[in-house]
């Protein structure tokens, strides 16, 4: 049976050497965890900037709420929206992070698991 593989890039922090230092491994595509829980994400990862902008939105939805302009399930259908955006992107704002924290991308490393991405790469790096 074929597995399915993903594709995870991998940051390194360039002041440290690299027997000592842990790579960030992140995987590419959607992101459930950001998906169901957005604002527990963003507060997990340290994204204060997107926590914040989420909830300006839960704010803007409860206004539209009571303003009449939409009912609960035009409201649902924009938190939905909202929720599947941010289940996109959430891996690509990890990235800028990391950037903006002085990380710089080192590596691609195709697995089917994040373990496997993580022995390909190793052997990669320090193969003789």
């Amino acid at each position: 049976m074929f597995h399915r593989m993903k594709i995870f890039t991998v940051h390194l922090q360039p002041q440290i050497q690299l027997s000592n230092q842990k790579p960030v491994f992140l995987k590419e595509g959607f992101n459930l965890f950001a998906f169901l829980l957005p604002f527990i994400w963003a507060l997990y990862n340290r994204l204060w900037f997107m926590a914040v902008l989420l909830v300006g939105w839960q704010v803007f939805l409860m206004a539209l709420l009571r303003s009449g302009m939409f009912g609960p399930a035009g409201m649902a259908a924009l938190d939905l929206g909202m929720h599947v955006i941010v289940g996109y992107a959430a891996n690509d704002l990890l990235r800028s992070s990391l950037t903006r924290r002085g990380y710089i991308f080192s590596d691609v490393s195709v697995a089917d698991s994040r373990l496997r991405a993580e022995q390909r790469y190793f052997d990669r790096c320090f193969a003789a």
